[in-house]
């Protein structure tokens, strides 16, 4: 009896070893299976800027590279550059312009892809006020929101025509710069293409003057970035993200009508209103080009144009080696430069 209880013990003792063993073998790639969660901070609310994001959101390409992306609103689009930096996100979208600003305070925030290739940015005037060209600015006001960036770059774009700082005054008006425009309170504002093609839609005629047109060197408009730490700690993650940015790239460019459907169908509260899907739909007619390019974000020369641009008229304190600012570790292949 004790030799079949011994015997019994023996088994059973055989058959749990069998079972743990066939559960950490089922339990380990399941394991590793699960999605990695990621937290993305827009830079603004969401709209068509973004619609790439969306498309790998719906088509599966992020779940294809084994993760998960919170993509989350930011309650003030002035911070998102400094979260980033301090890593309240795995990613933010920001401008090249602030990214740079964001070095210069000493912030270790790094950009790992591009999301809009060109400057989305202009002045923008009724046409009704009689300007036509950036000269008919001489004694005007300009509205602007931001400092002291916004400033100087209207300074640049001014001078280009011979106007000097007298010449014209510049207001902060804060946010309030299209109810500002249509009051009147200024003459123009600075504006993305957003608010140029919703103002065309409410029936304005208007008059912009985009950036790159106009004596501000061209850069990238948005940008995919991480802090240094972040990079370091869930490289492998980011990485996963890019690929997948790059086939939503690729996907919209080649079915522009399709993505802006799949846009729709994440966001389904853009198009709460006939007024409001228009305009969503005529916005991503506008910059559906300038996702070409992308995620490529390493361009030497574009980078340099706008760092000397910026140390020139003293917004960042020195010319920032290229390594410091954007990492070409995470691209896809067709990207990197041999």
């Amino acid at each position: 009896m004790s030799n079949t209880m011994a015997g019994l013990r023996v088994w059973l003792l055989g058959l749990l070893t069998l079972v743990v063993v066939l559960g950490l073998s089922v339990s380990g790639p399941a394991e590793a299976e699960r999605p990695q969660r990621m937290i993305l901070l827009l830079e603004w609310f969401p709209n068509p800027d973004h619609l790439p994001i969306y498309v790998a959101q719906e088509k599966g390409f992020f779940q294809e590279e084994g993760l998960q992306v919170e993509i989350q609103v930011p309650a003030d689009p002035s911070a998102v550059a400094k979260l980033g930096a301090v890593g309240q996100a795995d990613l933010v979208i920001v401008t090249e312009l602030n990214l740079l600003i964001v070095r210069s305070e000493g912030l270790p925030l790094v950009a790992v892809a591009a999301l809009v290739q060109h400057p989305l940015s202009m002045l923008l005037a009724l046409k009704e006020s009689g300007i036509e060209t950036l000269a008919d600015l001489k004694g005007r006001k300009i509205g602007y929101s931001m400092e002291p960036l916004e400033p100087v770059l209207y300074r640049a774009m001014l001078a280009t025509v011979g106007l000097e700082p007298g010449d014209y005054e510049l207001v902060n008006v804060g946010f309030n710069l299209v109810p500002a425009l249509l009051t009147g309170v200024v003459d123009a504002i600075g504006a993305f293409i957003y608010e140029k093609v919703k103002l065309e839609l409410e029936g304005y005629e208007v008059v912009a003057f985009p950036f790159q047109e106009h004596g501000i060197p061209d850069y990238y408009e948005l940008l995919f970035a991480s802090s240094e730490r972040t990079i370091a700690e869930k490289a492998e993650l980011i990485n996963g993200f890019v690929r997948a940015m790059e086939k939503a790239h690729l996907f919209t460019l080649a079915h522009p009508d399709e993505a802006m459907e799949l846009f729709f169908q994440a966001l389904p509260d853009q198009r709460a209103t006939p007024e409001l899907e228009e305009l969503n739909r005529a916005a991503f007619a506008e910059i559906w080009e300038l996702f070409a390019g992308s995620p490529c974000h390493n361009d030497p020369t574009r980078w340099e144009g706008i760092i000397d641009f910026m140390f020139q008229n003293g917004l960042i304190a020195k010319r920032f080696p290229l390594e410091e600012l954007m990492t070409e570790e995470l691209l896809p292949r067709g990207c990197l430069r041999f």
